[in-house]
């Protein structure tokens, strides 16, 4: 007979878990003392500790450890767990395959952004802008891509076969600590119904950088911009605007020292 200490200790299964394999009817103490509650394991158990823990090692649910390792299991009750165990695995190596292949793709574009925005970047004056538009407020950065991109469509919707080509305006203004007021607007001449018209004024310091094509992850584009400025002492402020005039974009914000 063995302690749980010494079980834990030649198995390297701590004495937490061999507690909850117990509640879960996967180990059951050879013996209990009745006045101390001590648990007491025959060495024989040693292996099913193992057995278990390599099941697990394997990503085996407890449920389907049970089955397999019920005496009574059938070789057609085996295979079935292990087709279904290699199923499971199957679609996970395909999802993180898919994961992996979007992650190289927004590397290789944060790098080829980098590079666009070390040589393009340009610290000038903001003009003003009169945009007709809409707006949503949002209460977190990572709503902001869904709400953009439903005012764009709805922005779009109303458009004539002259605006086709009319540049687009999107602002974020995140100087309120309450929400976040997101802004899709176009420069086109031609009013549209339900627009209202959004003013927004010059900034004398900004930051101004053009990608001839949109980058794959703008919030990424962002991230590379503040690096860049961070190397010249500055920092992004105020109200961040991304235009898009005949396929290119360009992003642009107020810049002020970092401190």
């Amino acid at each position: 007979m063995v302690s749980i200490g010494e079980l834990a200790h030649s198995t390297g299964v701590s004495r937490r878990m061999l507690r909850h394999w117990e509640q879960v009817g996967l180990l059951e103490p050879a013996a209990v003392d009745a006045a101390t509650g001590y648990r007491r394991y025959a060495d024989s158990q040693v292996g099913r500790v193992r057995t278990v823990a390599s099941l697990r090692a394997l990503g085996f649910g407890l449920e389907k450890i049970a089955d397999l390792l019920e005496p009574g299991l059938t070789e057609s009750r085996l295979r079935t767990l292990l087709r279904e165990r290699e199923q499971e695995l199957a679609r996970a190596i395909a999802q993180d395959s898919a994961r992996l292949t979007e992650v190289r793709t927004r590397l290789a574009a944060l790098e080829r952004g980098s590079g666009t925005i070390m040589n393009g970047l340009m610290l000038v004056p903001l003009p003003a802008l009169r945009l007709r538009a809409l707006q949503a407020h949002v209460r977190d950065e990572t709503e902001i891509p869904r709400a953009a991109s439903r005012l764009l469509t709805a922005l779009r919707a109303g458009w004539g076969p002259q605006d086709a080509d009319a540049d687009v305006v999107l602002l974020y203004d995140g100087t309120s600590d309450e929400s976040i007021v997101v802004t899709a607007g176009t420069t086109a001449a031609t009013p549209a119904r339900g627009l209202e018209v959004v003013e927004v004024p010059p900034v004398p310091e900004g930051v101004s950088v053009a990608f001839e094509e949109r980058p794959a992850d703008v919030g990424d584009a962002w991230v590379a911009l503040d690096a860049a400025l961070h190397d010249r002492g500055l920092r992004t402020t105020g109200v961040y605007r991304q235009v898009t005039a005949r396929g290119a974009v360009t992003l642009q914000a107020g810049v002020r020292p970092l401190h």
